[in-house]
């Protein structure tokens, strides 16, 4: 027997029991018997659609309401139902006995409509919900802003099974959350998992999803990139194949990583294409943690993003990606003996595409959801082998991103990827995702045609744009190395310094030891408490129950502003600070204490905030109240706060060795999980500006050195993130350069120095200013003085000088 709640009245008053008991069973039933015996209902009628294949629906032709499939509905037990019915003692004993009555009527009018019209299927009369807040099923068809993802699926997905898929891969995806945050972790270091043992952190969140399919019920077969043999979940409905944390080899830089997911009808996978996927979606785990969905048969992509309630709000629909100049080249070492694909970078590179390129295709594919606009490639070559899996990544984003208004092409047959034939799991193959016009260049390119599929969807303009000649024949790798040719120095052995600091102690131990004056202990506190208490707004500022574009998107300043607001209100208060300026407030401020003054840049790296890539927080601490007319080397201390899946302090000390990584763990605590004393060789770049190569020919060498040499390139934008990788891969280069075209950006006060003393307490270098010298040399004349500046190893700082600048300083060579 259904149990009805009380439920309030479209004046928002409670309706008694009782009279609802009479209203529903006298309507349902008469409604259930007109339905079954002759389906021509008016639309002043209430519908009532068979359970469970689609959710209930009463229309009252002004205002919607929805009934839900008894088996999805967690019903009142008889004991609620029994004090619910009785809480208007004023009620009648004889509106009672009418409502048993009708009920008895209800039921009679019921059962004649399923004689009349034979059917088997019984059906169920359950709990009514109204909600006021957001109108389903409303003749717009669509669901506000800030709504739920269950209210989202409830309007859009008439399948409870898909539903319950769906809900599932979302609450694994919260779960894999959190261990991604913090996963052993907590008082150790971050290396128990990730570094050489990154695949842990794959196997925990396969092992996740594995579990929620598994207990879900409606989920017959899935598999994993961990798991890529499909394995029976023991329900009915829907097969799921999924890469459980897309980017595992950058959790450890603290990028942005991501779930992959494709759902299937039945139980069949291999023999199918994307076409016949029900829904696809991606997790994007990064500063904040966002779930993006797309139905088949349903326009556009829908956000959700994770509140502090433990729910996901829908926060953003995507259904256009258009033109702009944005490129993420994946696998850019195909360009040493691929040529389509050197032509096609290289037109990138002369038309001043911004260049975005993480490493993890989630986030690397999200920006073009989030912007609006650009291009992903991801190739082959005679040495390089396909890496993206069709089934378990490709295909499902292809969902994603057609249904956004975008394009793809697959398998270099310039076909959609989502018609390509899964002819195995592990099938393998090259891609290209983005606008429309992108996408057909990139086949005009690299396969000197435009498909016709594609041209079908484009105008006149759109098609010449994509197939017109490149106005410049410039390769990125034409420019020739100098003469001399750059010879990697010698360099001394450097003894491994003493740290008396533990892994697992607190901030407030750690700084016991390497910090004696106890105001730096105070403002260094100071600093971490503020960006704690950052790390928090920016993931859920202004986006609780309304859309993210209301901060980020055209109003991304006022993410700095709040981060501004809370370090400037830290300092005031911590007695141990002279004055503190910011770059968003460049005017020294008096703080009313006495010790140390801050400079800080809030939060760098705010214009991607809204790609949801990692951001970051940039602090030095000079003592006294003098910047203006010191260097980097009078820095007291200096910090960087990253912002990404997880929240790392990244602290070096004047008087103390190397440079050390706090986490912020669940219990608000710093704990100290790293120490760095040594950054060496390895191929990893990240070019800053790369613009520049138009006009500066000293820096087009050096760029096309390292795409000629095969380095790794990440670069995500932000500089926090972009050269925190140098510390935690212990390897690589950060460069971002001027030209006459290009004006420098970098601040030095609150940029370059505090990063220089990080880099070179690791044991890395810095070049500065165009004058070969290091960023902690550099006089600061203004605080919003601004530099170019070279972060890295020794030899790829030496490099750098050499290509830049035709020598290596002496001080480097001295090092």
């Amino acid at each position: 027997m259904a149990h009805y709640r009380t439920i309030p009245s479209e004046a928002g008053r409670p309706i008694e029991t009782n009279k609802v008991l009479v209203v529903l069973s006298v309507t349902c039933g008469a409604a259930l018997a007109a339905l079954l015996a002759n389906e021509n209902l008016s639309q002043n009628q209430w519908a009532v659609t068979q359970a469970p294949t689609r959710p209930l629906h009463l229309d009252f032709s002004s205002t919607s309401r929805q009934m839900e499939p008894r088996e999805y509905v967690q019903m009142l037990p008889p004991q609620q139902q029994s004090t619910r019915q009785t809480q208007n003692t004023r009620a009648p004993r004889r509106e009672a006995s009418w409502a048993l009555a009708t009920t008895a009527l209800g039921s009679v009018a019921v059962f004649l409509g399923l004689y009349m019209r034979n059917r088997s299927p019984t059906l169920d009369l359950v709990e009514v919900k109204l909600q006021d807040p957001i109108a389903l099923f409303a003749t717009t068809g669509k669901v506000e802003l800030g709504s739920t993802l269950e209210d989202f699926m409830k309007a859009y997905v008439p399948d409870p099974k898909l539903r319950i898929i769906m809900a599932t891969m979302a609450e694994s995806g919260r779960t894999i959350d959190h261990k991604v945050t913090t996963a052993s972790c907590g008082g150790t270091a971050c290396t128990n998992v990730f570094g050489d043992e990154q695949l842990a952190v794959d196997m925990l969140a396969d092992k996740v999803l594995f579990e929620g399919l598994r207990h879900c019920g409606v989920c017959e077969i899935a598999c994993s990139e961990e798991n890529p043999v499909p394995l029976p979940m023991g329900g009915q409905g829907y097969s799921v194949c999924f890469d459980p944390l897309d980017g595992s080899s950058i959790v450890d830089t603290n990028f942005s990583v991501g779930t992959i997911f494709g759902v299937w009808p039945g139980d069949k996978i291999v023999g199918t294409t994307g076409r016949d996927l029900a829904a696809s979606g991606i997790i994007v785990y990064g500063p904040r943690t966002v779930l993006c969905v797309a139905f088949k048969g349903v326009p556009g992509t829908f956000d959700f993003m994770l509140q502090d309630d433990g729910k996901w709000h829908l926060v953003k629909e995507t259904t256009k990606i258009g033109e702009g100049k944005l490129f993420s080249p994946g696998n850019l070492r195909c360009t040493y003996d691929n040529p389509e694909y050197l032509n096609l970078i290289s037109f990138y590179n002369n038309e001043q595409y911004t260049l975005r390129y993480t490493g993890g295709m989630v986030p690397d594919v999200y920006q073009l959801l989030i912007k609006g606009r650009g291009v992903f490639t991801n190739v082959t070559s005679p040495t390089t082998k396909a890496k993206l899996r069709l089934s378990f990544e490709v295909a499902p984003i292809a969902l994603l991103i057609e249904s956004a208004g975008g394009a793809s092409s697959c398998d270099g047959k310039s076909v959609s990827a989502l018609d390509v034939t899964i002819t195995g799991i592990d099938q393998r193959t090259q891609v290209c995702f983005g606008s429309r016009t992108e996408v057909a260049r990139f086949e005009q390119f690299m396969f000197g045609q435009v498909s016709p599929r594609l041209a079908a969807t484009l105008s006149a303009d759109e098609l010449a744009k994509a197939t017109a000649a490149p106005k410049s024949s410039k390769l990125i790798t034409d420019a020739a190395d100098p003469a001399p040719a750059f010879v990697p120095p010698v360099w001394k052995a450097q003894a491994v310094p003493e740290i008396s600091a533990k892994i697992g102690e607190s901030l407030e131990e750690v700084l016991a030891k390497a910090v004696p004056d106890l105001k730096l202990r105070r403002v260094m506190t100071t600093m971490a408490n503020s960006c704690r208490i950052i790390s928090h707004k920016v993931k859920t500022a202004a986006t609780t129950g309304t859309a993210a574009t209301n901060v980020f998107g055209d109003e991304q300043l006022a993410v700095d502003m709040v981060a501004d607001k809370v370090l400037f209100e830290g300092l005031s208060h911590c007695e141990a600070c002279e004055i503190a300026c910011s770059e968003e407030n460049p005017v020294p401020l008096e703080m009313g204490g006495s010790g140390y003054s801050v400079c800080f840049d809030p939060l760098d790296g705010s214009s991607i905030v809204d790609t949801n890539f990692a951001v970051g927080t940039i602090f030095g601490v000079w003592p006294g109240n003098k910047i203006i007319g010191s260097t980097g080397r009078d820095l007291a201390a200096s910090g960087i706060c990253v912002y990404g899946p997880r929240t790392v302090l990244c602290v070096a000390f004047k008087d103390y060795p190397g440079t050390h990584d706090f986490l912020l763990g669940d219990d608000g605590k710093w704990t100290y999980v790293k120490a760095y004393t040594h950054i060496g060789e390895g191929k990893l770049f990240a070019p800053g500006n790369l613009r520049c190569t138009l006009d500066n020919p000293e820096y087009e060498r050096l760029i096309s050195y390292y795409t000629r040499q095969q380095y790794t390139l990440r670069y995500t934008g932000g500089m926090v993130p972009d050269v925190y990788q140098i510390l935690v891969k212990e390897k690589g280069v950060f460069t971002n350069v001027i030209s006459p075209s290009t004006k420098a950006k970098l601040r030095l006060s609150f940029e370059a120095a505090p990063i220089a003393l990080l880099v070179e307490k690791a044991g890395g270098a810095s070049s500065c200013d165009g004058k070969c010298v290091s960023a902690l040399d550099v006089q600061i004349n203004g605080i919003d003085q601004r530099t170019q500046v070279c972060f890295g190893s020794r030899t790829e700082v030496a490099r750098f000088e050499h290509y830049l600048y035709g020598k290596v300083s002496d001080r480097l060579l001295a090092a």
